[in-house]
């Protein structure tokens, strides 16, 4: 039998289904997509302000810093590469060390770029301050309108009243920690501008002697604030929080305990560029804005919260364009429940002051002399003084 080859109609309706399969054409109900101009770009950025490309509608930034720390210990400390008075011993144990680490050493990633409603940040840093020089996270969050959700700074805490200190740790006063929450801001039309959080509770619960158990998180912190701005003198913020911190022992019924605090911080400019810093807090277990002690037991074994109360006062003096200063004092002391562990620390001070040079737009090097005491609930008080000397070069 001869085989014929197929008529001409059948290869024509053939290369036409293959060519829709292959490409489908857009439709009046479904236009074509504009292309994406993927075209990289570098944007300018400000010294030490990061590096900064634009593809599409999309803003990418690489920021950070790498910094050398030189520290020197006349007295023993048990934190070498922070200045944390709690660390000092207050048994007469003497020591001196010398140190020198990068750990503070800092990359974050910025992503910018619109959406269907508003525009979105999205921000991720980290550092290498964990165990071995490990990476570890410090922030990671996004923004879009009013709305934050991530990890950051609290609410709780004035970011822009922190006083500049070589040292990692800074002034014991200062509540500062980085934790997961979910936020709205509105800002007013004045400048001013309030802010309610939710937040992750971190409690440091002591339990009763001889009676073991666990500390329990059973709801978030409330957390709020509003910072009303003076113009270009500075702004003054007020925070509060309420919190709960419980704690369930091995035999015996669970305890809970309301925890609030209250934190009023302002920092303003003096003469020139110089600038002024003051903070008091207090409150029932706000020591956990500061990794301090939340709860602890009273004499009959009951839990009760540490009343904590902590001042801060820095003044920075710029001497000129490449050189400035400053100085800072800050303490706190937490009255303890008389079921306290003899050695828990009951108060604190640290003092510092330093000199930085500018000598150029990414880079600085400095010295700072600190001082700090750690007194305990039986009485026991120990000091220590330490030098440092850093190096820093920004992105």
């Amino acid at each position: 039998m001869e085989l014929r080859p197929p008529p001409m109609w059948l290869w024509s309706v053939s290369a036409a289904l293959c060519s829709s399969l292959a490409a489908p054409q857009a439709t009046a109900q479904e236009p074509a997509a504009p292309a994406q101009d993927l075209t990289v770009t570098s944007v300018p950025t400000a010294p030490g302000k990061g590096v900064a490309w634009k593809m599409g509608d999309t803003t990418l930034k690489v920021g950070g810093y790498v910094k050398l720390d030189l520290i020197h210990d006349f007295d023993a400390i048990d934190s070498t590469d922070s200045f944390d008075p709690r660390t000092i011993p207050t048994d007469d144990t003497d020591g001196a060390n010398t140190r020198l680490h990068a750990r503070q050493s800092r990359l974050n990633l910025e992503l910018r770029g619109p959406s269907s409603t508003d525009p979105y940040r999205v921000f991720v840093e980290g550092d290498f301050f964990s165990t071995n020089n490990g990476f570890r996270l410090r922030h990671a969050y996004f923004e879009m309108g009013r709305v934050l959700g991530g990890q950051t700074w609290t609410t709780f805490m004035d970011e822009d009243g922190m006083p500049e200190t070589l040292d990692f740790e800074s002034p014991i006063g200062f509540p500062q920690i980085r934790q997961a929450q979910a936020r709205y801001t509105k800002k007013l039309d004045n400048g001013d501008s309030y802010a309610f959080s939710i937040e992750d509770p971190a409690s440091s619960v002591i339990a009763p002697a001889g009676d073991p158990g666990v500390s329990e998180e059973l709801l978030p912190d409330l957390v709020a604030r509003y910072i009303w701005k003076t113009g270009e003198r500075g702004h003054v913020q007020a925070s509060a929080f309420g919190g709960v911190s419980s704690f369930n022992p091995d035999d015996g019924t669970t305890e809970n305990v309301p925890l609030w605090g209250l934190n009023l911080s302002t920092k303003l400019a003096t003469f020139d560029q110089d600038s002024a810093i003051l903070q008091l807090t207090y409150g029932d277990g706000v020591g956990r804005y500061r990794g301090g002690v939340t709860a602890a037991p009273d004499s009959g074994g009951n839990l009760e919260a540490v009343t904590t109360m902590a001042l801060l006062a820095s003044y920075e003096h710029h001497w000129s364009k490449e050189y400035r200063s400053t100085v800072m004092y800050s303490w706190a002391a937490g009255d303890l429940p008389s079921g306290a562990p003899a050695t828990a620390s009951e108060e604190l001070q640290y003092a510092a002051a330093n000199i930085i040079w500018q000598f150029s737009d990414r880079a600085w090097t400095g010295f700072e002399y600190l001082y700090g005491t750690n007194e305990t609930f039986d009485g026991s008080f120990g000091d220590a003084h330490r030098i440092q000397f850093s190096l820093k070069l920004s992105l």
